[in-house]
C-alpha cells in the first residue's frame, strides 16, 4: 500500500485513556434515521458524546481522505461529506462498546483496530488486491457491502442505511480477532454480527443498538418462510457462510436471516427459557475452551459424527434438537410474520 504522509488538522489537544486525542471542533451530524420504533435490546450501548478522536489528512493512492483516530480505532476514510467523516469516532467507538457486551469475557483489543472505509467501489477493489493477495478474487466478489481480512475490515461506502450496519457487523468479526477468540462456530459468530446491525440514528449520530430493527434480515426471512425454504437447524448449526456463497443470493440472506432470528429467539424466546445457556455460552466465549465443552456434549449424545457447532449448541442450550426447531419456528412466525 502506498504510504501517505498525514497532517494534523484539527489539533485541540485532549487526553483519554493515557494518550492524546484531539476532539472535534463540531459535533458531526447525520439527518437520517433508520428507523425510531421499537425498544433497544438488553445489550444496547450507552450514548457516547465527545468521543475523543483525531482527524488527520491521508489519501488513498491519489484520492484525499482522513485517518481519524480514536481509543479503539484507527479509520481511514476517502469519504469526504464532513457529516458522514464526523459521525464515525462516536459510532464506531459505542460499536465497541456493544461488542464487549456480547462478549463480556473476551480480552479488549490492545491496540488500535484498523478500518477502511472507501467512497468508491475501485478504491475499493485496489485495496482489496493489495491486502489480501491470492484471497482478493474471493473477497471481490462481495457486493455493496464489505470483509475482515486478517483483523482489518474493508468496507465500500453504499448508503447510509446498507453501509453502517455492515460496518458495524464486521466491526465485531474484528473484534474477535482483535481480543483472540478464534474458536467461535459460524451460527454464533455470524448470528451475534447480525445483532450489531440494528441501528437507530438521530440529528447528532448513533442513539442506539437496536437488534430488533434490522429489515435488511427480516424481509429475506419473511420470504423464506412464506416460501418453505427454511434451512434446517441442524444444517444451520453446522455450516458457515462459504457453504451458501454459491447459492442463490435468496438463499444467502436467508442464511443470515435465520440466524440473526436464532440469537433473537435464544436471548427473549420462550418468555426467556434459553437466555441461560445462552448467557454462560457468551460468558465462555473468550475466556474458556469452548471445543472441551462441544467434545463432552458428543461424549453422551447419540450423532454418529462430531460437529463443533452442534454440539456447542447441545452443551449449552439444548439437546433436544427438533423441540428447539418447533418452538424456534412458532417464535419466527409469531415475530417475522405477525402469525397469532
Amino acid at each position: 500500500m502506498k504510504p501517505a504522509t498525514a497532517r494534523v488538522i484539527v489539533a485541540a489537544p485532549a487526553t483519554g485513556g493515557g494518550r492524546s486525542f484531539t476532539r472535534s471542533l463540531a459535533a458531526g451530524a447525520i439527518a437520517f434515521s433508520l428507523a425510531l420504533a421499537g425498544c433497544a435490546g438488553r445489550n444496547e450501548a450507552p450514548v457516547l458524546t465527545g468521543v475523543p478522536h483525531r482527524i488527520e489528512e491521508w489519501s488513498f493512492d491519489s484520492a484525499p481522505g482522513h485517518v481519524i483516530r480514536t481509543p479503539h480505532y484507527e479509520i481511514h476514510t476517502t469519504l469526504r461529506e464532513t457529516t458522514l467523516v464526523n459521525s464515525l469516532p462516536q459510532a464506531l467507538e459505542m460499536a465497541c462498546t456493544h461488542y464487549r457486551r456480547l462478549a463480556p469475557a473476551a480480552a479488549e483489543p490492545t491496540t488500535p483496530m484498523p478500518v477502511y472505509l472507501f467512497a468508491r467501489r475501485g478504491q475499493w477493489e485496489t485495496f482489496t488486491r493489495r491486502l489480501a493477495g491470492a484471497r482478493a478474487a474471493t473477497l471481490l466478489k462481495v457486493r455493496n457491502g464489505g470483509y475482515t481480512e486478517r483483523g482489518v475490515a474493508v468496507i465500500e461506502y453504499v448508503t447510509h442505511a446498507t453501509t453502517f450496519p455492515i460496518l458495524a457487523h464486521e466491526g465485531f468479526h474484528q473484534y474477535l480477532y482483535h481480543s483472540g477468540v478464534s474458536e467461535i462456530p459460524a451460527w454464533l459468530n455470524e448470528g451475534l454480527a447480525t445483532l450489531c446491525e440494528g441501528q437507530r440514528w438521530g440529528p447528532q449520530g448513533l442513539v442506539a443498538f437496536d437488534p430488533w430493527l434490522n429489515p435488511n434480515r427480516r424481509n429475506p426471512l419473511a420470504d423464506a418462510l412464506r416460501r418453505d425454504q427454511l434451512i434446517p437447524l441442524a444444517e444451520l448449526l453446522r455450516i458457515n457462510a462459504a457453504h451458501v456463497v454459491g447459492e442463490s443470493n435468496r438463499k444467502i440472506q436467508a442464511y443470515y436471516g435465520q440466524l440473526w432470528a436464532l440469537l433473537l429467539f435464544l436471548r427473549e424466546g420462550e418468555e426467556g427459557k434459553y437466555a441461560a445457556g445462552f448467557d454462560r455460552l457468551l460468558a465462555a466465549l473468550g475466556a474458556q475452551d469452548l471445543r472441551k465443552y462441544a467434545e463432552a456434549a458428543h461424549v453422551g449424545s447419540t450423532e454418529g459424527q462430531y460437529d463443533f457447532g452442534v454440539e456447542l449448541f447441545r452443551a449449552f442450550v439444548s439437546t433436544d434438537l427438533d423441540a428447539f426447531e418447533q418452538e424456534y419456528r412458532r417464535f419466527l412466525r409469531r415475530n417475522v410474520l405477525g402469525e397469532r
